[in-house]
């Protein structure tokens, strides 16, 4: 799976969107259900705590197939802080998983703070279901 994680917002509000596609690179079909990992990592490499919860955004989770070549979408909500407060998580990328609840590959990010800044902030993080289309998944 080739995994692109989207900004969505305009960096303008404490409340920002994501989007993320999984995108089948393999030759066989996959089964996918409920909802993607995400995990923030700071410059050395390791996992920051945010609390985190799944929600059934924008529907419930229920299992559909990603064909070779065709993608799979979930949306993502997360609160920014200000880097000075001691429950800040500060990182410079993000993770994925589908199989468990942190940690995996790094995924592409597009519309965030360039990596070297340290820039990407999250107080708490919500995670929408897995879906075959992308309408909606960010629209909660």
């Amino acid at each position: 799976m080739k995994t692109t994680v989207t900004a969505q917002s305009d960096g303008g509000d404490t409340l920002q969107k994501g989007l993320v596609t999984l995108t089948n690179t393999g030759k066989a079909v996959c089964t996918l259900d409920g909802w993607v990992a995400i995990s923030l990592v700071n410059a050395a490499d390791e996992v920051v705590p945010v609390p985190t919860r799944k929600v059934p955004q924008p529907g419930p989770a229920e299992a559909f197939t990603v064909k070779p070549g065709t993608s799979a979408f979930a949306g993502f909500t997360w609160t920014t802080c200000d880097k000075g407060d001691a429950s800040c998580g500060v990182g410079n990328t993000l993770r994925y998983n589908l199989e468990a609840s942190t940690d995996g590959p790094v995924a592409e990010l597009e519309g965030f703070p360039a990596g070297e800044r340290s820039g990407i902030t999250m107080k708490s993080l919500t995670i929408g279901t897995l879906q075959p289309s992308r309408q909606g998944v960010v629209a909660w």
